[in-house]
């Protein structure tokens, strides 16, 4: 009886659920009229909410389901290339999940690509990872990953997360890292943020490096930027820059820009320009120098500098011209003019420095005995041979039998000895000081 009662109670359970266990579409259909819906406003809303909640869902899972994956199957990849594959894949979506995998699978070699992700993506919870590899010898070429990215697309961000990570000197190299990156495309925000820096030697290399960017690609706006700055270091550099720039594509440019910026800021330029002009025509670059120091009140210096500067590549129109100028210009003239004399036969350059007072032709024979003393020392003691001051004459011929002497002793003592500019006491002590200075580490030919 017990067991009759059960089976008919198991029946009666078993009839109540079949319904709801397992619907029926007819009966659905035929029920769901009884069923009070909702508007269509209300029905449309729920599915739009439902739909946003499910998507968001979907997306969270299947990026876990995906990183998951991707650092299940590190461990049975057939090749170490797969792997690498795989984790720059995971450093796109979560570059700190990334750095945790490849320090797990012995991929070091992988962190700077990583970081540089990182930064470009403005992941900063990379940056606590980062702080723990402080103590290693790799901590600023990791940093410096991490910054350069995140200067390509924030770099006022990547100058202030610096300040936060790195001590010096570390800190200057990458913010000069920084800041060369972010010129390349900005060199404008550049100036304007180098405006706010204390200026050291650091700032005014930025400042420079940063002009040739600007100069690249505004030419016109650098050239008004840097006339409107006023007088310093840092000025000075930038008008240097920009007046090479300008002369190496047109001088007549370089002569016009510089017309529009103040006098004290012209110095550096007209020296650039003057310099750049006697290469093509000396009659040129003299008149524009002679102009600029009648317009402007030019640095004595510079205006100085830069006529020497004509004589390394016009000897002859300087010298011809020489007594147009002070002596202690003269002296600066005649050495330039020597050096560009250099590769002339003896006899052309005694042709040219005839001309010279005695004096002039002095400081032209002591300069070229010095320059030709090892190249070719017979000339140069023939040249020291013409000085007139007899102290300084013998000065030059001592100083090239000695240099002489230390390859040639033989050539060298001959010459001293016949030599017609020295006493038979000054050849005695000279020869004398040559066998002293000569060492057994000396190569001679005796």
């Amino acid at each position: 009886m017990k067991w009759l009662i059960v089976v008919v109670i198991s029946w009666c359970i078993g009839f109540v659920s079949y319904p709801l266990i397992w619907p029926n579409k007819a009966h659905n259909t035929t029920n769901s009229s009884h069923v009070s819906q909702p508007s269509n406003g209300v029905n449309n809303l729920l599915t739009a909410s439902s739909s946003s909640t499910a998507a968001t869902h979907s997306q969270l899972t299947a990026q876990q389901r995906d990183q998951g994956l991707l650092k299940a199957s590190l461990n049975t990849d057939e090749t170490p290339y797969m792997s690498i594959f795989k984790i720059m894949q995971l450093a796109e979506q979560d570059p700190l999940e990334a750095l945790l995998v490849a320090q797990e699978t012995q991929h070091q070699d992988l962190y700077g690509f990583i970081l540089e992700i990182a930064g470009k993506k403005q992941f900063s919870n990379v940056i606590s990872w980062l702080e723990q590899q402080k103590n290693t010898e790799q901590f600023e070429s990791l940093l410096d990953s991490y910054l350069r990215g995140l200067a390509s697309v924030n770099p006022q961000q990547a100058l202030s997360d610096v300040e936060l990570l790195a001590v010096e000197p570390m800190r200057s190299a990458i913010v000069m890292s920084i800041v060369d990156s972010w010129a390349s495309t900005d060199a404008l925000g550049v100036f304007e943020w180098l405006k706010q820096q204390p200026e050291n030697q650091s700032t005014l290399k930025m400042y420079l490096n940063t002009m040739y960017y600007y100069i690249e690609q505004s030419p016109n706006e650098a050239a008004s930027l840097i006339s409107s700055l006023p007088l310093n270091e840092s000025t000075n550099y930038l008008i240097t820059s920009m007046v090479y720039q300008l002369v190496e594509k047109n001088i007549q440019d370089a002569v016009d820009w510089l017309d529009g910026i103040s006098t004290e800021q012209r110095a550096s330029g007209v020296f650039i320009i003057s310099r750049k002009m006697a290469e093509t025509d000396p009659e040129a670059a003299l008149a524009f120098l002679n102009n600029q120091k009648q317009i402007y009140d030019l640095n004595q210096d510079y205006f100085n500098s830069a006529l020497a500067e004509i004589a390394s590549v016009e000897p002859n129109i300087m010298l011809a011209r020489i007594d147009n100028y002070d002596t202690n210009v003269q002296r600066d003239i005649i050495i330039n003019a020597s050096y560009a004399l250099a590769d002339h036969s003896e006899s052309r350059f005694l042709q040219v420095v005839e001309q010279l007072s005695d004096d002039n032709k002095d400081v032209a024979y002591r300069q070229r005995a010095n320059q030709l003393s090892q190249s070719d020392p017979q000339q140069a003691f023939n040249i020291a041979q013409r000085i007139n001051d007899a102290a300084a004459r013998e000065e030059s011929i001592v100083n090239t039998v000695n240099i002489w002497s230390s390859f040639d002793k033989r050539a060298a003592l001959s010459a001293i000895d016949s030599s017609a500019q020295l006493t038979a006491s000054q050849k005695a002590d000279i020869s004398s000081q040559i066998e002293l200075q000569l060492s057994s580490s000396n190569i001679i030919y005796p």
